[in-house]
């Protein structure tokens, strides 16, 4: 049989490949087209009665342009979470989930807590302003060099100056000074409103990490108790196919193998969404994998007393330190209030050379060029404000090198007073303001401190219910467990039915979870506790350090 390619069909018909027209999509894939082409050259021959499916043209262009899309898309959600400060650590979606310690935690959340960062460089300017009110305090200079050309009475001149000129502060009524202290109280302030952040968000995470810790370990308890369940389930199932157990029985038991099914999948949601909330407080993507290092929540006692708990708030409470810093920061506004009252002298002055002279070239005897001579002047000026005016006077005196249009240089001794109408109002405003302010600060302060001892006093008390609860939960687990086994005796003997079980096998995993968040509100208790001290550590128990990573 004779066969004929497809290319020579086509140079028979007269027409070549390079002559068929080709769209701007098949041109950009070109290229894939060529490298398709090779692999079916490599490929065996198709077997006779089979037909080969080639992908078209077409949905190779749809194909490309998906991929083009979804690539654009990432870029797009990384350059997003870039900018919101969101960390994308998944990596590959297949990878196994990271594990973490609270320590972990704990570091990775203070690193991409926003803000943080914002405080860090609220920080960064607070030091910006102190150094510029600490500049304010020393004398400000202007070094200056000038050339000038110019004419007169049709001749022609030039001029030069080099000269430097300053001004010293003498007196603002101490205006100055407590800008200064102002500044640093700021500085102060800023430092330990990063504090007060990082104290909060440390309590969030350990909140969010002691809640995925129960979380997992609810979710291993009922995982077992429904495996044991169907099994039961199952076993009963065949005896009443066997017609040995009652079916009134085997329904009892499907429901609570239902039960048992449905609390499975809640306790597989908290974990989802106790794991989503931790993720968030450590400001990590959300489809990124963790796990946390050990599920199994433990707590050893810790003695605690109020009176010793709320001296320490009162020392170390971030939000105490900032409110007293606040009002210290007010009592500075006044002052500088104040002083704006005062007069203000300032001592002026300035020194250099200089030398101005007709051009050689308007004269027919040319004269010798002049050398740059001194001059100088030196003053005081004052002002003083008084019933919403200004009064102004400025003593100066002087000395000037020659000027093309002069023979002589000039000295004088200037005195000048000047009356401006009702142009300081605001002091008078600007000074209410300033104590207004400072009230505010004042009763801020007696407010947070009221608020800390209410708050130390609710933490200390919920730290004892916790406690209780704990040794409730822990008795009741006890029980339960002796009471599981009297049941399973029971049924051993024929006495109670596999129902009977069952059901003491759901409130033992409920007590169990009971105990396990009785542990966990301990936790959070003394975690709240601390945040409301101040502290991180103040309280602490070696569970926690070993949960944290610390001990071993």
């Amino acid at each position: 049989m004779f066969t004929m390619s497809l290319s020579q069909a086509f140079c028979q018909n007269g027409v070549s490949f390079a002559q068929v027209p080709i769209s701007k999509e098949e041109y950009a894939n070109k290229e894939e087209l060529k490298m398709d082409d090779k692999a079916q050259r490599r490929d065996p021959a198709p077997e006779i009665g089979k037909t080969v499916k080639k992908e078209s043209v077409p949905e190779k262009i749809i194909l490309n342009r998906k991929r083009i899309d979804e690539k654009r898309k990432r870029s797009r959600e990384t350059q997003l979470n870039r900018e919101l400060g969101i960390v994308d650590m998944k990596g590959d979606s297949k990878k196994e989930a990271q594990i973490y310690t609270l320590n972990d935690c704990m570091e990775i959340a203070i690193e991409n807590h926003l803000p943080l960062q914002i405080a860090k460089k609220s920080m960064k300017l607070a030091e910006m302003r102190l150094f510029e009110a600490r500049r304010n305090l020393l004398p400000t200079a202007t070094l200056a060099w000038e050339e000038s050309v110019g004419k007169i009475s049709g001749r022609y001149y030039t001029g030069k100056k080099e000269y430097v000129e300053g001004q010293q502060p003498l007196f603002r009524g101490g205006e100055l000074y407590f800008t200064m202290k102002q500044a640093e109280v700021n500085l102060e302030v800023m430092k330990n409103d990063h504090n007060r952040i990082s104290n909060e968000l440390v309590l969030q995470v350990k909140k969010a990490y002691y809640t995925l810790a129960k979380s997992k370990e609810n979710l291993i308890l009922q995982k077992e108790l429904s495996k044991e369940v169907e099994k039961i389930l199952d076993m009963l199932t065949k005896q009443a196919d066997a017609g040995i157990a009652p079916k009134l029985e085997v329904l009892n038991v499907a429901s609570q193998a239902s039960q048992a099914r449905y609390q499975l999948v809640s306790a597989e949601g908290d974990v989802s969404v106790a794991e989503l909330i931790l993720k968030q407080a450590m400001n990590i993507d959300s489809k990124e994998k963790i796990d946390v290092a050990d599920s199994e929540v433990k707590f050893k006692k810790i003695k605690i007393d109020f009176e010793n708990a709320l001296n320490a708030a009162m020392m170390n409470r971030p939000d105490l330190k900032v409110n007293t810093l606040m009002f210290e920061y007010y009592r500075y506004g006044t002052r500088i209030a104040k002083a704006k009252g005062w007069p203000k002298i300032d001592l002026l002055g300035s020194w250099g050379l200089a030398k101005e002279e007709f051009l050689s070239r308007d004269m027919a005897d040319t004269d010798a060029d002049q050398e740059l001579k001194p001059q100088w002047y030196v003053g005081v000026k004052t002002s003083m404000p008084f019933w919403g005016s200004t009064g102004e006077y400025s003593l100066t005196k002087e000395e000037w090198v020659p000027v093309v249009s002069t023979t002589r240089g000039t000295a004088a001794t200037t005195n000048s007073v000047k009356l401006k109408i009702l142009d300081k109002l605001d002091y008078y405003s600007g000074k209410q303001l300033a104590e207004i302010d400072f009230d505010r600060s004042r009763q801020e302060l007696n407010k947070v401190k009221q608020d800390i001892a209410l708050e130390i006093k609710e933490s200390c008390f919920n730290y004892e219910k916790a406690l209780v609860q704990w040794e409730t939960a822990s008795n009741k687990v006890k029980y339960q467990e002796k009471d599981l086994e009297l049941v399973r005796l029971k049924r051993g003997f024929d006495e109670a039915q596999d129902s009977n079980v069952i059901d003491s096998m759901i409130r033992l995993a409920q007590e169990k979870f009971g105990y396990v968040q009785a542990i966990a509100d301990c936790h959070i208790a003394v975690a709240t506790l601390n945040k409301a001290i101040g502290v991180e550590d103040y309280f602490r128990d070696e569970s926690e350090l070993k949960m944290r990573g610390i001990l071993k």
